[in-house]
């Protein structure tokens, strides 16, 4: 018998039952044309049991592959237009909300910044599995804490004191607390502000506008068996100065990891505080 493929470099997973495969399939930043999805099924219909599966990652899985369709399956994904899922020690497909483009709470275009991380680093040679995460705000439904690298869209609140009437809406509203009306005055304690931007919607009277407006970028976030929490490491950056910042965060993984170690086994073995000046060497540098 032959030395079988490495079936998870082409994005298969060999299934529980012997002799299958499951066939999974990459989104771009999160996102399925109609045509991508009748794609899909037919070769769901083609090479598995008409079944798909939506993963965690917003990717869909064909199981029920049979192993000698492998090959034959594998073209065919590439026929069709579509991409194979991302597996081993690689950078794995972004996970990304929708961002200011449909999201009511959306504070950035979140598919602008997607499109480059997909483009630029999907696929990239990492020492251990490495996942991003994008969010439009702070819900950050797509857990950015919980990932390697995460970037959450974030609005800095100013104070237009002479237009406050004072009325307490924003007091009321904030969800974390942040602000206060003291001697009569209107206050924002920023580091427990969120940048989330509902005081600024909430504001009958423009007091409160958006300052500055970019990402916080947090690393070391973890999910599975064994989860944490990332850290915030940066904060406003605009998107154009993202990519810069994620290279920086690469070559110092690159530089502390063993193999198979995640960012967040870096940052508990040197401390965030040595990650986060090294991190800064790299940009200064």
């Amino acid at each position: 018998m032959g030395t079988k493929p490495d079936y998870k470099r082409y994005g298969f997973i060999p299934q529980r039952q012997q002799g299958l495969l499951l066939m999974r399939l990459r989104s771009r930043s999160g996102n399925f044309t109609t045509r991508d999805l009748r794609q899909v099924a037919d070769l769901a219909d083609r090479f598995g049991n008409s079944e798909v599966h939506m993963t965690v990652r917003q990717g869909m899985e064909i199981p029920g592959v049979k192993e000698e369709s492998f090959e034959e399956a594998r073209q065919a994904i590439i026929d069709v237009g579509l991409l194979s899922a991302v597996c081993g020690m690689r950078v794995r497909p972004i996970v990304v909300c929708p961002g200011n483009h449909t999201c009511p709470y959306g504070l950035i275009n979140t598919k602008a910044l997607a499109d480059k991380l997909d483009a630029q680093y999907v696929g990239k040679d990492v020492p251990a599995k490495t996942k991003f995460a994008v969010s439009g705000c702070a819900n950050s439904c797509t857990k950015p804490l919980a990932h390697d690298v995460g970037f959450r869209g974030a609005a800095e609140p100013l104070i237009s004191q002479e237009n406050c009437v004072k009325c307490g809406l924003c007091v009321k509203r904030c969800p974390a607390a942040a602000i206060a009306i003291a001697n009569a005055v209107l206050v924002i304690d920023y580091d427990k502000c969120l940048a989330c931007g509902v005081c600024v919607r909430v504001c009958p009277k423009r007091a409160l506008t958006i300052g500055k407006i970019g990402y916080h970028i947090c690393i070391g976030g973890k999910g599975g068996r064994y989860s944490n929490e990332g850290v915030f490491i940066v904060k406003f950056i605009a998107e154009e100065k993202v990519l810069t910042y994620l290279d920086a965060i690469l070559a110092v993984f690159e530089e502390l990891a063993e193999k198979g170690q995640r960012l967040s086994k870096v940052v508990a073995n040197f401390g965030i505080e040595a990650v986060r000046a090294k991190i800064e060497e790299r940009l200064n540098g």
